[in-house]
């Protein structure tokens, strides 16, 4: 077997390790919550699929971040399922590090400071996650995780 040549060295050091994906989506009713946390905490880490979930009036916004095949698998099996419909991917990126490292997966909790932050990126809007900014999309989801206001099946974050 051949030694990889420069090239091919140069393009492995410029990929990132790691790959998020930010979409949102109308959620169809009933909305479970509970179930959802729970099928990801029993599927996401044999995936080594991390990510955060908001949840307000009937709309999800969520990141997912892994390797890029793997999320990108997990998301295609996710837009077909039935609990949603309208997905509206954000961004597709490549990350050199995880924002949610030890978080199968992890709800936020709509406190006076998550919303707060969401204004902070959306000014004069209101509280509309189907309507967030694809570009602020990875920053807003910075800066709710820097929070306490987030829920595991563990406990809180």
């Amino acid at each position: 077997m051949r030694a990889p040549g420069a090239a091919t060295i140069a393009a492995m050091e410029t990929v990132p390790p790691f790959f998020r994906l930010i979409y949102t989506s109308h959620a169809n009713p009933p909305v479970d919550t509970g179930g959802l946390l729970q099928q990801a905490y029993r599927n996401n880490p044999a995936l080594g699929i991390t990510g955060g979930l908001a949840v307000l009036d009937g709309v999800f916004l969520q990141y997912l971040e892994g390797a890029e095949d793997t999320v990108e698998a997990l998301f295609a099996r996710m837009a077909m399922d039935s609990r949603h419909r309208d997905v509206k991917v954000l961004e597709r990126r490549g990350v050199s590090k995880r924002m949610f490292d030890d978080w199968s997966m992890a709800l936020l909790e709509w406190t006076d400071e998550a919303k707060q932050i969401f204004r902070s990126f959306s000014p004069g809007t209101e509280l509309n996650l189907y309507e967030t900014d694809p570009s602020t999309a990875g920053p807003l989801f910075r800066a709710w995780a820097a929070t306490k206001g987030w829920h595991r099946l563990n406990g809180t974050a």
